[in-house]
């Protein structure tokens, strides 16, 4: 029997409505948005036939391991390697902890033991979801993983035998659906990043008035981006249907609109690391790319990969370049 895993992220928090993602605070708990979105994934999941579930014993993971309980009878178990990454008193993205730990690293200290005052370092977070992730390889049936961004990242990377000099970024959605299959010794992907059960909780709109202004401002951006590697890029989205704009609280992390682009890109490009996974949907491919600022709000670029279909699949979209011909404006 094989065994299919249904890795998913917690609800939103008030911490994560901040663009925040890491830590354990376990003080930290669903908000309203959260609670809402975590109800969408316990009716979406409803008739799956879970044999277990497991969860990040952190409040905000469990208060989403009850949504998906009170509809289902399945049996639920915590377990402390899919809690989040702890970063400690530091920003482990920041030029000050970059700088503090190049000096420690030149002083002999080997990355492993390098942390954070009072955190933790990716190794230690590699190695508890690993120890999980060869422990789950272990069960049968249909199994469900309520943890956090960066443990689901973790995992969907170690289940592809990647090394940490080569892991993919991958975006996470609250309450996001990603689906493992392991069989025959292998894990498989079927999907990453599914939240469509939570894309029409849109928060309020203001529509910029300088629309074509915006749409001119993006086309430069993309071709400038892609141009040199793809034979076509469309543009679509709220863009073309004149919807551009704002939210009045952030949406999947940004508070604008999203820019949606696709390309058929050349054969012998290869996707460069700081592209983040956004999504992997019945075999097509999404990525963000990049963002382009409106005033002050920041709006992501989504880039989705085109095969060799003449036109991608939405229905409104509109041509902006091909390398057989003139930049279309």
């Amino acid at each position: 029997m094989s065994l299919k895993i249904y890795l998913i992220r917690h609800g939103e928090t008030d911490f994560n409505r901040d663009s925040l993602e890491w830590g354990q605070n376990n003080q930290t708990s669903l908000n309203k948005q959260g609670v809402i979105q975590s109800k969408k994934l316990a009716e979406r999941l409803k008739a799956i036939h879970f044999n277990k579930l497991f969860y990040s014993n952190l409040k905000r993971a469990i208060q989403t391991a009850d949504e998906i309980s009170n509809v289902s009878s399945v049996k639920i178990f915590s377990d402390e390697r899919l809690r989040e990454y702890e970063p400690g008193n530091v920003d482990p993205s920041s030029e000050k902890w970059n700088e503090k730990y190049n000096e420690i690293l030149k002083s002999g200290i080997t990355k492993y033991e390098i942390r954070p005052f009072g955190g933790e370092n990716i190794w230690d977070l590699i190695k508890r979801v690993k120890s999980f992730l060869q422990d789950i390889q272990k069960e049968e049936g249909v199994i469900g993983v309520i943890a956090h961004s960066g443990v689901n990242s973790v995992f969907i990377n170690l289940s592809q035998g990647r090394e940490k000099s080569d892991f993919v970024k991958i975006k996470q959605d609250n309450t996001c659906i990603n689906i493992l299959e392991f069989s025959q010794n292998k894990w498989k992907i079927e999907s990453i990043n599914d939240s469509e059960h939570i894309n029409y909780l849109l928060p309020k709109k203001e529509i910029y008035k300088n629309q074509k202004e915006i749409k001119e401002k993006v086309i430069k951006y993309t071709r400038n981006k892609l141009a040199n590697v793809s034979k076509k890029i469309y543009l679509g989205g709220d863009l073309i249907t004149e919807m551009f704009g704002f939210y009045d609280r952030p949406y999947k992390r940004y508070k604008g609109s999203t820019i949606e682009t696709y390309a058929m890109l050349n054969e012998d490009f290869k996707i460069p690391p700081e592209w983040k996974l956004s999504s992997l949907l019945n075999e097509v491919k999404k990525y963000e790319i990049g963002n382009i600022l409106v005033g002050n709000v920041k709006h992501k670029v989504n880039l989705t990969l085109m095969d060799n279909q003449s036109k991608p699949e939405e229905t409104k979209v509109e041509e902006i370049y091909s390398n057989n011909r003139d930049i279309i404006l």
